[in-house]
């Protein structure tokens, strides 16, 4: 068996097996801890550096990367950060920490899935909103769903200037806020154009500031607008009391995100506190969503709706067995049986128990 090891730090392609003299060598080789497995070293001649096999890879000094895919799944399906970190026996610290990792990953996989995927014939747009850290300082979250699949294309998180009877309010404890919906706007109808079908057509409510934007964004897309309704009691306010909504696939979606996201539930006193913290955590539920929650034939391959990043779920309960080439080694959610990260193709001995009594790791 032959392989290539490049140095991370100064790349020098070479051999490491034997022939011309390598510039990369091996040194020796330590175990890991939470497993135990054997895990290579090497040395780079050049910059006398060295580094291991897992050196820049998704889980490269993760003390418990085994708990990356019970995150994945609980963060999307309801509980909240400290319930998380309890469920798991793990640190708060750590959920938050890993939820940056996940998120940024989740972003890469979502953006990687956007350039392979159909052109969008019909879209949904509008806005949801949120606050940080208390309800005087609101953010807005445009998104854009595709209306057949109700697959989330694209949504950023910004903020605005609070209104009704907190706006006199918010501006004398916190000053005026910047009102960051226009740009966030375009962002995300720009977005939509890259995946765009010809003769797109978009969506939304009877906002004043839409058609402009949506004319700047997609100038050959036909914008349909339609008016508003009611707020039922289930949904969260998002699902409307009319027999036929003509935004069913936003509103739906965006009540299945509230329903999903602790922190997005009206009444809660869970609450985001930075933006950037609340971004990553919607990245990650669009890659949830899209991969696991739908199951449109667009996204199942090889029979499952998650194939498409390379996950397997078991049983239909979000039991993320370890898969070949998993998305682990491609965007470090989970991993994968025959993956470098793994130990001879067999799983992980934890007996972590995942939500409905069943353990992942047997």
């Amino acid at each position: 068996m032959s392989w290539r090891v490049s140095c991370p730090f100064c790349r020098p392609e070479v051999a490491s097996r034997k022939g011309a003299s390598p510039q990369v060598v091996r040194q020796g080789w330590y175990r890991r801890k939470y497993d135990g497995r054997r895990i290579q070293r090497f040395l780079c001649r050049i910059c006398k550096k060295s580094f291991s096999s897992l050196t820049n890879k998704p889980i490269w000094r993760q003390q418990k990367p085994y708990v990356n895919q019970d995150l994945t799944f609980l963060l999307c399906s309801g509980l909240s950060q400290r319930r998380v970190a309890r469920h798991l026996a793990i640190d708060p610290k750590t959920v938050a920490r890993r939820l940056i990792h996940l998120g940024d990953t989740a972003r890469k996989a979502n953006k990687k899935h956007l350039d392979s995927r159909p052109p969008v014939e019909k879209a949904c747009f509008d806005d949801m909103e949120s606050s940080i850290h208390t309800k005087l300082k609101p953010v807005s979250i445009p998104m854009v769903v595709e209306e057949k699949t109700r697959e989330i294309i694209a949504l950023r998180v910004c903020s605005m200037p609070a209104k009704g009877p907190l706006a006199e309010k918010s501006r004398k404890k916190y000053g005026s806020r910047k009102d960051e919906r226009p740009e966030a706007r375009l962002e995300v109808l720009r977005t939509l154009g890259r995946v765009a079908a010809p003769g797109l057509v978009v969506t939304s409510d009877k906002c004043p500031h839409y058609p402009a934007l949506i004319k700047l964004a997609l100038p050959d897309a036909k914008h349909v607008v339609v008016k508003g309704q009611r707020g039922c009691v289930a949904g969260q306010g998002e699902l409307k009391k009319i027999g036929f909504d003509p935004l069913f696939s936003f509103n739906h979606t965006a009540a299945m995100a509230r329903a999903n996201i602790n922190r997005l539930i009206r009444k809660t006193w869970c609450i985001s506190k930075r933006m950037d913290r609340l971004q990553d955590h919607l990245d990650l539920y669009v890659w949830f969503h899209n991969h696991y929650l739908l199951k449109n034939p667009a996204n199942k391959r090889a029979g499952t709706p998650a194939q498409t990043s390379g996950c397997v779920i078991n049983n239909g309960w979000g039991q993320f067995i370890r898969n070949t080439r998993s998305i682990q080694d491609k965007d470090g959610i989970v991993m994968g049986p025959d993956s470098p990260e793994s130990d001879d193709g067999s799983r992980h001995r934890r007996g972590l128990e995942s939500t409905g009594g069943r353990v992942l790791y047997t």
